[in-house]
């Protein structure tokens, strides 16, 4: 009988902090395995302005920053790269320009590549000698291009779409993709064609029984898909001064997790709402995200036979 204990966090978003913290934990809580979920590619492009007198300039969360070539330079990009964005030194006008020509996109998805092949190589260089098994895919908020990226990685699996063995008893399938967001991402998907998507991978299995579905999306009205309430122009909508939550995750993951009903599902997708709950027999985990203060979430599950036998949320 196999016991394996799982080291699960998603939505990173670029964070480059927590994703040193990610691989780092392998030695502080000895997984057997560890998956990163969806979402590792961050949000926004933040430009470095060049100033006269060897100066830069930005704004960034609401700080001004006027620094020198050197150490407050390197310090400055460091600041931006934990919190998830892609740092940029850029002539004035520079970004705008290529924003009014079309150009911007290109230019994003090469620092996503860049610092996602940063990531890989950190994982190929402290995971592989202690030979703890990684598994990774991207989510909704990820382009398609950075799936090269992680089946060429020099450590790890890409998991998408998937059928793996975690160990000698338990099998997990893997889906990134999110349904319908009012932000139109990436890699998005309807509810009938998530369901068709799952559908599709669950008959590969070969005791579902005994399987994980690691799949982007947290079920519906589980309290681990609760997100602000937005209007038509995507404004957050409040109520005596509290913000309005309202269920978003997916109908399809939960219908399939209540009708195969699997030992474990791991979701991500809605930072706010991290938690662990059950549907039927299947314990449900969604460990939330709090990648933009550089603090990482997560969540340790051990797996014993045909029981989940611990499951906790861990934050370092």
């Amino acid at each position: 009988m196999a016991k394996t204990r799982i080291y699960f966090v998603s939505d990173l978003h670029g964070s480059n902090v927590c994703f040193r913290k990610f691989v780092n934990a392998a030695r502080v809580y000895e997984p057997q395995v560890m998956i990163l979920g969806g979402d590792v590619a961050g949000k926004a492009i933040q430009s470095i302005v060049r100033a006269p007198g060897g100066h830069w300039t930005c704004r960034f969360v609401g700080t001004d920053y006027d620094v020198v070539d050197g150490p407050e330079l390197v310090a400055l990009e460091k600041l931006i790269s934990d919190h998830g964005y892609y740092p940029y030194k850029a002539d004035p006008g520079e970004l705008e320009a290529m924003e009014a020509a079309g150009n911007l996109e290109p230019l994003f998805v090469e620092l996503m590549r860049a610092r996602l092949t940063e990531w890989l190589e950190i994982a190929d260089e402290r995971l592989r000698p202690i030979g703890v098994p990684l598994y990774f895919m991207l989510g909704n908020d990820d382009p398609a291009e950075l799936g090269q990226l992680l089946d060429s990685a020099p450590w790890g699996t890409h998991d998408d779409g998937k059928v793996v063995w975690l160990d000698d008893e338990h099998e997990m399938i893997s889906w990134g993709y999110s349904n319908v967001t009012p932000w139109h991402t990436y890699r998005e998907q309807n509810e009938d064609q998530l369901k068709a998507s799952i559908d599709a991978m669950v008959p590969l299995l070969q005791h579902p029984e005994r399987a994980v579905f690691n799949l982007h999306a947290p079920p519906y009205g589980t309290q681990l898909d609760e997100a602000p309430l937005l209007d038509e122009n995507l404004v957050v909508q409040a109520s005596l001064g509290q913000v309005r939550m309202v269920a978003v995750g997916s109908t399809a993951v939960r219908d399939a997790e209540q009708t195969y009903q699997p030992m474990l599902g791991l979701h991500g997708h809605i930072h706010e709402s991290s938690g662990i709950r059950r549907i039927g027999r299947t314990v449900v985990i969604n460990p939330g995200s709090d990648y933009s203060t550089g603090a990482l979430n997560g969540a340790l599950i051990t797996l014993d036979g045909q029981k989940v036998k611990a499951q906790q949320l861990v934050r370092g």
